[in-house]
Order: structure tokens, then sequence, then C-alpha cells
């Protein structure tokens, strides 16, 4: 993990900012865990009302109170996501950037063989040579 963590700060790729999906998960449970509780209470008072419109009032509120624990969900999952996501992402750009060091490792050899090559004083073919003579036309 060390060596991870140290690969990925000397390729210095922005890792975006870990906080603020942090901070959006502990708000995403927060409005989760406040909706359901509120929305447990709602329900207990609406048991002692005996009007029908303070009970439908009632429940317009508890509707409310679940899309406030459904969008604390949204949140929540947004943000374990893209944690997730980031982490995938950038494990994928090292993974690449290892193998391209490889490829490039595995042709060093080749590219020096083919350097000391071009150095060499022998000449080509003569078969690899252009031709200076002009090609007869025969007469007819």
């Amino acid at each position: 993990m060390d060596q991870f963590k140290a690969d990925v700060s000397r390729l210095k790729i922005r890792t975006g900012d870990a906080r603020r999906d942090g901070v959006l998960q502990v708000v995403g449970i927060v409005l989760m865990a406040g909706g359901i509780t509120a929305d447990l209470l709602v329900y207990e008072s609406s048991r002692n009302l005996s009007d029908p419109r303070d009970i439908q009032s009632q429940i317009v509120l508890a509707i409310g109170l679940v899309g406030v624990t459904g969008a604390g969900g949204a949140v929540f999952l947004y943000a374990s996501l893209a944690r997730f996501l980031r982490f995938w992402l950038l494990r994928q750009v090292y993974e690449s950037q290892s193998q391209v060091d490889q490829v490039v490792a595995a042709f060093q050899p080749r590219a020096q063989a083919a350097a000391s090559t071009e150095s060499s004083p022998n000449p080509p073919p003569a078969e690899l040579e252009p031709s200076t003579k002009a090609p007869v036309v025969a007469a007819g």
C-alpha cells in the first residue's frame, strides 16, 4: 500500500477531494436516520388524532419525510460510488503506467542493438543501392 501511495504521488495525478465524499456520506446517513425517525414520530402522533383533516396533513408530512430519507440514500450512494470509482480509476492508471514501463524496458535491449548496428561501417548490399545508369531502350 505504501508503494502504491508513493507511486501515485510520483505520477502527480489529482486524486480529488476525498473529504467532500466523507462529508456527503455523513450527510446522507444523517438524512436517512432523521427521515426515518421523524416518520416514526409522525406516525405515532397521527394515531392520537380523530379528525381526518389532521390525519391527512400528517400523511403529507410523512410522505415528505420519506422523500428526505430517499434523498439521503441517494446522497450516500453518490458519495460511496464516487469514492470507489475514483480509487478504481487511479488503480487503472497506475497499472497501465506499470505495463507501459514493462514494455519500454523490454524494448530497451533491442533499441540499443539497433543503434549499434546503425553505426557499423559496413555498406548496404549492392542491390539496395540506387542505380545511376540510364535504362537501355531497344531500337526496333
